[in-house]
């Protein structure tokens, strides 16, 4: 097994209140996942929000403050992140980022969700 990250990518632009994006994990286990920003939320005390669904609409993380997200301080890099554990199959996903409010700033809200996840890998 050999650990790979995948990044899914999204903006809340300034003015607007939530932003989504669909896409298909590599197959394989997805053993965790953590957020990172650019830290506009901070700075204009918004609170933020990410969901986590499958293709039937199910929740796979239910809609949490975006602190459920962030990696933890100290210990081994893979330990730090939330944990996920499931096998990413065949099927579409989907991040569902929101904000109370309408985003408050000049900047927009970057995010990147890292998944951490294994595979079999026959040759390198």
């Amino acid at each position: 097994m050999r650990q790979i990250h995948f990044v899914v990518k999204a903006t809340i632009k300034p003015g607007e209140t939530y932003t989504s994006e669909n896409f298909k994990l590599p197959t394989g286990f997805t053993t965790s996942v953590a957020v990172y920003t650019n830290g506009v939320e901070k700075q204009v005390g918004a609170m933020a929000s990410i969901e986590m669904k499958d293709d039937n609409s199910i929740a796979i993380i239910p809609m949490v403050h975006i602190d459920n997200w962030r990696p933890s301080a100290g210990g081994e890099y893979q330990k730090t992140f939330k944990p996920l554990n499931f096998d990413t199959g065949n099927k579409d996903y989907s991040l569902i980022f929101s904000l109370e409010d309408k985003l408050d700033s000049d900047v927009p809200l970057k995010f990147h969700v890292v998944f951490l996840y294994n595979n079999d890998v026959k040759s390198m």
